[in-house]
């Protein structure tokens, strides 16, 4: 039985790359429009569902509350998104796009498209309905309480 785990023959390792290639190409095309990639995910999710709280922005970007707390105030101080104030009865902190912030996110939207392009046209007819599907599925068995 082998002591490790091979790099060049590990899923894990095919997916880091993956994902470390694409960040790394995606910081430099969004550095053009002041922002980063996991800056870039905050605003394509308050795009597509605005008024989600701070926690729920840290949860579906995959990083601490203190990272996503930080996030947030460099996207307030950039004039990109609105931080509304918790009303007496709800403890939830909802953000919102600015006109300004709307603007950035369709500006910064086409070298991440060309990304999602790139990456789609590695498939073949069907695989990527596969391939999702799997990605999906492992991410549940990893978040779903599976212990090894």
């Amino acid at each position: 039985m082998r002591s490790h785990v091979d790099p060049d023959q590990s899923v894990g390792f095919a997916l880091k790359r993956l994902q470390q290639a694409l960040r790394s190409r995606m910081d430099a095309a969004l550095a053009e429009h002041g922002l980063t990639a996991p800056l870039y995910a905050v605003l394509a999710m308050l795009g597509e569902h605005p008024g989600l709280s701070n926690a729920e922005l840290a949860r579906r970007s995959f990083v601490a509350p203190p990272t996503m707390l930080r996030m947030l105030n460099t996207l307030s101080q950039a004039g990109l998104i609105d931080r509304a104030e918790p009303t007496p009865e709800q403890r939830i902190r909802g953000n919102v796009l600015t006109t300004k912030g709307r603007q950035r996110l369709t500006a910064s939207s086409t070298p991440v498209q060309q990304f999602e392009d790139l990456l789609v046209a590695q498939a073949e007819p069907g695989q990527l309905e596969i391939v999702m599907r799997w990605l999906h599925d492992c991410a549940e068995q990893l978040d779903g309480h599976t212990r090894l």
